[in-house]
C-alpha cells in the first residue's frame, strides 16, 4: 500500500468517525479544546491569529475567536486565490465569512489582507494529526503550501478531536508539520527535532 492509500484509507475512516459523534458532544469538545488552546504561551502573547472556518464536523473554532475578541487579537481567516495552491489571509468578523471554493467560509472581498509574516500563530485544521507533528488534510495540499511558506516565527498548532490523534500519519516529503496538537483533552507538543 502507498503513502496515498495509507493516506486516503485514514481520511475516510476518520472523517466518517468525527461525522458519528453527536454534535452536542462534538460542541463541548470544542469549548474545552479552545480553554487549553488558550492557555498556551503561543495563544497569550499572539496579537495576531489565524483561524479557520470549521467544515463539516470539524472542530469548532467559534470559542477560538470569541476568546480572541476579548483579548484584543487580530483574527485572519485563510482565502484562497483563484490559481493558487497556498492560502492567503484577511481580517475580518467570523459573522463577515462568505461562501468560498471548496465549502468553505472565508472574508470577503475588500477585507484587510494579513501578510503572512504578520501572523504570530496559525491554527491548523486536519483529519488526523501525530506525536510527531505529521497532519494529514483533506487532499488538496492547501495547509502543506502555506505552512511551508510560514516564517519560522509563526507558531503551527493543529486543532483536532482527541479522536484524530492516531500512533503515525503517512508523511511525504511535501507534508508540513505542525509545532503542537490540542484537542479538548490535552496539549501535544512537538520537539522541533521531530518537525
Amino acid at each position: 500500500m502507498t503513502a496515498l492509500d495509507e493516506k486516503s484509507a485514514l481520511r475516510e475512516r476518520l472523517v466518517c468517525a468525527r461525522a458519528a459523534w453527536p454534535p452536542p458532544e462534538r460542541a463541548a469538545a470544542s469549548l474545552l479544546a479552545a480553554q487549553i488552546l488558550e492557555h498556551t504561551p503561543a495563544w497569550r502573547s499572539a496579537a495576531t491569529v489565524g483561524l479557520y472556518a470549521p467544515m463539516g464536523a470539524e472542530l469548532d473554532t467559534g470559542p477560538l475567536c470569541e476568546r480572541a475578541a476579548r483579548a484584543g487579537k487580530r483574527v485572519a481567516w485563510p482565502f484562497l486565490r483563484p490559481g493558487r495552491i497556498a492560502l492567503e489571509f484577511a481580517a475580518c468578523k467570523a459573522s463577515d465569512l462568505v461562501p468560498g471554493p471548496l465549502r468553505t467560509r472565508e472574508p470577503p472581498r475588500g477585507a484587510a489582507e494579513v501578510p503572512l509574516a504578520e501572523l504570530d500563530l496559525v491554527v491548523v485544521p486536519g483529519v488526523a494529526f501525530d506525536a510527531s507533528g505529521h497532519r494529514l488534510g483533506r487532499g488538496g495540499g492547501h495547509y502543506d503550501a502555506t505552512l511551508a511558506l510560514l516564517p519560522a516565527s509563526v507558531v503551527r498548532i493543529g486543532l483536532a478531536f482527541e479522536l484524530q490523534v492516531v500512533p503515525e500519519v503517512p508523511s511525504e516529503a511535501h507534508d508540513a508539520p505542525v509545532d503542537a496538537i490540542v484537542t479538548e483533552r490535552r496539549l501535544v507538543s512537538v520537539p522541533r527535532a521531530l518537525r
